[in-house]
């Protein structure tokens, strides 16, 4: 089973919706009714599924207003600076979520996917 498809188990298991809702671009909060406690059961869900350690922080994007917020106070580039905070995340996809954060949550299924796939290389 690929990583991707862990992943969209984890998520129809625990908001209880068919497959085809979640895609790599499904974004969790805005297209999904994933509540903040759904977060907590995504990350249990992933530890046992995919075998990762889960740092909400990290994988769910808590702090990315944050961090972006951080990066400005200290004179920082915002997208060099989110890279060193989730490393999961290229530089292009850092960009995407920059261009569209205005439009709600940033997070997408491709992101967890690739939280997964950094971590078990890790």
């Amino acid at each position: 089973m690929s990583i991707f498809n862990q992943v969209q188990s984890v998520i129809t298991e625990v908001l209880e919706v068919e497959p085809e809702e979640v895609t790599p671009e499904t974004y969790v909060m805005r297209d999904l009714p994933t509540e903040s406690i759904d977060l907590m059961e995504y990350g249990v869900g992933l530890t046992k599924e995919c075998g990762v350690s889960v740092h909400d922080e990290t994988v769910f994007l808590k702090s990315f207003r944050t961090h972006i917020a951080e990066a400005n106070d200290k004179g920082l580039e915002p997208v060099t600076h989110l890279v060193s905070v989730y490393p999961h995340l290229s530089s292009d996809r850092i960009k995407e979520m920059l261009s569209t954060i205005n439009k709600g949550p940033v997070l997408q299924v491709r992101d967890i996917v690739a939280y997964v796939e950094y971590a078990k290389r890790a």
